[in-house]
């Protein structure tokens, strides 16, 4: 079995968010930052081999990581504002020989136990989903066929779209072959601006490739200020998940179930 490495993209600047500070360093309203809570999730998920591809203000990112967490790899991307994120991918599975790679957006909030779920799965590829039917134009959307992903973007037509990929996938050795000689063949065509999603859908037809479920409430992507909100109710919700409460106080703090 090869060993894990989880590997954060932390590199961008978030001109959405004020493009002050990296994104990833933005506190979720009163509550830690962003990275803080994909770090402490990280560690209850007991992964223990973190990358981070940095960009915008490196040193403070990785000065806020070296204090969190301790060691880690720090992998430089100098095309973060021209070329699209595929090439911090890239980056990371170049650093990363023989691992399964759990790629993870910085700009997320979610449950620490999905990071487990992806880790567990099958396949060669494994994407975090929230299976819905109402999305919106800035998700990444997925087509399923039980647990298999058969396509990804943003341009899949809404009846054909089971839910949004949520930032956390796992790409294996298999899969991280394919990824870089696809990536390659961008960068040799000159399509550097796409998303890592873009290079997953190019990869579908030779590799296995499974969703894992995410729970309604265990996740929120941040990609304006209003987005705060949500993901500080994704905190609420969950208390206690990323290690600053107790067991009692998350059950405590999630709605009950009424259906």
């Amino acid at each position: 079995m090869a060993k894990l490495r989880a590997a954060v993209l932390a590199a961008g600047r978030g001109i959405r968010m004020g493009g002050d500070a990296p994104k990833a360093l933005k506190q979720v309203g009163d509550n830690e930052s962003l990275l803080y809570y994909i770090l402490q999730g990280l560690k209850r998920a007991q992964v223990d081999d973190l990358l981070v591809v940095t960009g915008f203000k490196p040193g403070d990112v990785q000065e806020f990581v070296s204090e969190h967490w301790g060691d880690a790899v720090f992998v430089f991307n100098a095309r973060y504002a021209s070329w699209g994120n595929f090439h911090s991918v890239r980056m990371a599975l170049d650093q990363s020989p023989g691992r399964d790679v759990m790629v993870i957006n910085s700009d997320i909030v979610i449950h620490p136990d999905v990071y487990r779920r992806v880790a567990g799965a099958p396949g060669d590829l494994v994407l975090a989903v929230e299976r819905r039917h109402r999305l919106d134009m800035e998700d990444m959307r997925v087509t399923l066929r039980g647990d298999r992903v058969r396509a990804i973007g943003k341009d899949l037509k809404q009846p054909h779209s089971h839910g949004e990929f949520d930032g956390v996938s796992l790409i294996r050795p298999a899969a991280a072959r394919l990824y870089s000689d696809i990536a390659t063949d961008q960068q040799w065509y000159a399509r550097t601006h796409v998303y890592y999603e873009d290079i997953y859908s190019l990869m579908l037809g030779g590799i296995d490739a499974r969703a894992v479920d995410v729970q309604p409430g265990e996740y929120a992507e941040v990609d304006v200020p209003e987005d705060m909100a949500v993901a500080a109710e994704v905190l609420r919700r969950h208390a206690g998940a990323w290690g600053e409460g107790s067991a009692e106080e998350e059950t405590a703090a999630a709605p009950a179930d009424t259906t």
